[in-house]
Order: structure tokens, then sequence, then C-alpha cells
């Protein structure tokens, strides 16, 4: 079974395909959407910071939708080892310390330096509510964070779950609390299928397929419940409610309200794998991936309905196109097929880019407040915009690289070294 699955472009090892080593084991295409992703992402800040009549005359907001991609994405490669386990028979589920030690080395080294020197050398932290402060083109609520609770919570990636911090720090950083949260559940999904396995026998197909129907119900009803909230409270500005200093955007910002963002990223591996162990045949691959193409479009057509309906639940839709992106890429290497599309994604500036994209992720926004009290940042035009993010984005991708190299890499090697003892 083992051998089935690797020869399928299946890893056959118990963590992540991208984070064993730069190259082993890895599923090729995925790192280039990352990239991708990564690069949408910090177009959007720049545009929000410096260029809100560029963007939204240009539809450009829309890229914010990008962060969503991985959020599928983690549900893909950490369920991933879950499944296999499974389908391939293993006595027990993978393993937690190693599975937390990998979790915790991937974020939290890179996380703590970047956010070391951007509260004590840059002074670029927010130091309160960044909703509530922001002005086009200025750093108005930056500064040094020496409140201590609020650096706790900081430095422990937990300020999103109070409304008086939310969005304190680096902006883009709490969707790491959110990260988290994902990562809290797998472990515990782990130990109920096995169980489920040993006690009753349960069919794999259902093990597989029932903590991410549990999580898309977890997420419909934290939703719920937040807009419950907003209304309870009087807030009806879509942009208060995901970002402002309240109950409700700390509720939108949790994996209550979020965990389906994930959970389409793992029904997508249960496809996967189907088709790497021959549960699903080479032709039957070919049909799932002409129908995923099919379903990307009217999925994201919902997606854009909702946006401009301002509904949380377009988040939903956005989660269920990139688990059909995903499954377009590597359906045929799980079929054992070349995979043109997973070749072009893999170009090396692409894949260099999501290989460091947590660094990226992290650099960028209190680079461009360091940037613009430099007065190197341009106006709100399509050239200023321009300008502003190939500045911002090139010193980025400097910083990023410099993390990544020194940090981010020693990081995973030490984590490795963790596992084999």
């Amino acid at each position: 079974m083992t051998e089935n699955l690797e020869r399928r472009g299946i890893p056959a090892v118990d963590v992540p395909a991208t984070e064993k080593t730069p190259n082993a084991g890895r599923i090729r295409g995925l790192d280039g959407p990352r990239g991708i992703a990564c690069w949408a992402v910090l177009i959007v800040h720049v545009a929000v910071q410096n260029s809100p009549d560029t963007m939204a005359s240009g539809g450009l907001q829309l890229l914010g939708q990008a962060l969503i991609f991985f959020f599928a994405l983690s549900g893909f490669l950490l369920y991933l080892p879950y499944v296999k386990g499974l389908v391939s028979g293993r006595e027990s589920p993978p393993d937690v310390r190693s599975y937390a030690t990998h979790r915790l080395l991937r974020v939290f080294p890179a996380y703590l330096l970047i956010f070391l020197i951007t509260n004590y050398v840059l002074q670029a932290c927010f130091v309160v509510n960044e909703f509530v402060v922001s002005e086009t083109g200025k750093d108005t609520g930056t500064g040094m964070i020496t409140d201590p609770v609020m650096l706790l919570t900081n430095l422990t990636l937990t300020q999103t779950y109070f409304p008086q911090y939310l969005q304190t720090g680096i902006s883009p950083s709490w969707s790491l609390t959110l990260e988290f949260g994902f990562y809290l559940s797998l472990p515990l999904f782990g130990m109920a299928m096995w169980w489920l396995r040993r006690r009753f026998g349960t069919h794999a197909a259902i093990l597989v397929v029932t903590p991410p129907v549990i999580l898309i119900v977890v997420g419909t009803i934290g939703k719920m419940v937040a807009s419950r909230v907003a209304e309870a409270r009087g807030i009806t500005a879509v942009t208060e409610q995901n970002w402002g200093p309240n109950a409700v955007a700390v509720i939108l910002r949790s994996f209550f309200a979020a965990a389906d963002n994930f959970a389409f990223g793992m029904l997508a591996v249960a496809a996967f794998v189907a088709v790497g162990t021959g549960h699903i045949s080479v032709r039957g691959a070919r049909r799932l991936r002409i129908a995923s193409a099919v379903a990307l479009v009217p999925s994201m057509l919902i997606m854009l309905v909702l946006i401009a309906a301002g509904s949380s639940y377009q988040s939903t839709f956005t989660a269920l196109s990139s688990a059909l992106l995903i499954l377009i890429i590597v359906l045929p290497l799980a079929a054992g097929q070349e995979g043109r599309l997973a070749t072009a994604l893999d170009w090396k500036p692409l894949d260099y880019s999501g290989r460091i994209s947590l660094s990226i992720y992290l650099w960028h926004f209190p680079l461009m407040i360091v940037i613009g009290r430099l007065g190197l940042l341009q106006g709100d035009s399509v050239t200023g915009l321009i300008v502003n993010v190939l500045l911002v984005g090139s010193v980025s991708l400097v910083f990023a690289s410099i993390t990544y190299r020194y940090i981010e890499q020693p990081a995973m090697v030490v984590a490795r070294r963790m596992r084999r003892r």
C-alpha cells in the first residue's frame, strides 16, 4: 500500500509533504499557488494603506480572498497524513508530540523574531485596533507595544480572542491565531477516527469525510452566532463586524466561525488519496478533475455575489473554490500522470515565493509602515500603486529570504531531528 501511495505522488510520511525537506516528498504544484496568494495579499495591503481609491476602482480588493487559499491548503496538507494513515491501515494516528513540535517550530521562531524586531526596533506594531485608527498613507496607531497584557497576547498569538487587543501587533498575524485553532483540532479528530475504527469498525470513507463535515457545520453555526451578536449590539457596518474591537469580530476571526475555511481542503484530500490508492480509476480521476473545473465557475460567482452583499459566508465559497483549484492541480499527480499545470506552477520564482511565504506575509506590513515613514511611498494612483507594490515587495522579499534561510529552515531541521529521537 505504501509503495502504491508513493508511486502515485502521495508522500508516505507522517508530516506535511511541503515541510519535510525542500524537495523530498513534496506535492508538486502547491508552493507556486501559495506564492501567488502571498503576493496577492501583499498587493491588497499596500493598496488599502496607500491607494484605496485606485483599489476600489480596479476591484483589487478581491485579491484579499487569496488569504483563504492558505487555510484551504493547510486543510489539505495537514489532513493528508491522517487520511493516508487510515487508508494504509496504520494502527495509530500520527504522533501528537511530533505533530505539535512541527507546528510550533514551523511558525513561532519566525513569528517571534519578526514581531520583536517590528515592536522594539522598527516600532511599527499597532498599539490600538487598526480599524479604529487606520488612515490612508499614515502610520497612525503604530509604535511600540508596552502594555504587558497586550504584549503577552501578541507573543502568544492570542490577541484575536480579546476585543481590546484584536488587530494589534503585526496586522496580518490574526490569521496565525486561526491556523492554530485548526492545528489543535486535527489530533482530536485523529484520536476520534482511530477509536471509532477500533471500537466499531467504521468504514474509512466515513471516518475521513466526517471531520470536514463537522467543521463546515461548526463554521456555519459560528457565522450565525456572529450575525445574532451583531444584530443584538447594533453593529451594522461589515468592516466593523470583521475588524473592529468587538465581540462580533472576535467570533468571525476565530476558528469557531472560520472552521469551514479548512474543511474543503480536507475533503479534497479524500479525493486525492482515493485516486492515489486506485479506489478512483484514472478515468474517474480525469472526470473528477473536469467536474472540479466546471464547479469552480459557479463557486466563484457565488463568492462574488456574497462579497458584494457583505455576507460572511463568502469565505465558505472562497474556500470551496480553493479546494477545487487544489484538486485541479494535484489529481493528475495522484493518478501517476505528469501534471502540466503542477509543472508550470513549480516555476522557480513562484515556488520560492511559496516556500518563504510565511516570512513575506509577516514582514510586508511593518516594512510598508516604515517605508511610508521615510516618505518613499507614492500617492493614490495606478502608477503610485505599482511603484509601492514593487518597493514593498522587493524589500519584503529580501527580509523574508533572510529569515527563511536563518530562522525557518534551521527550525524545521530541529523539528525533524526531534522527530527521529
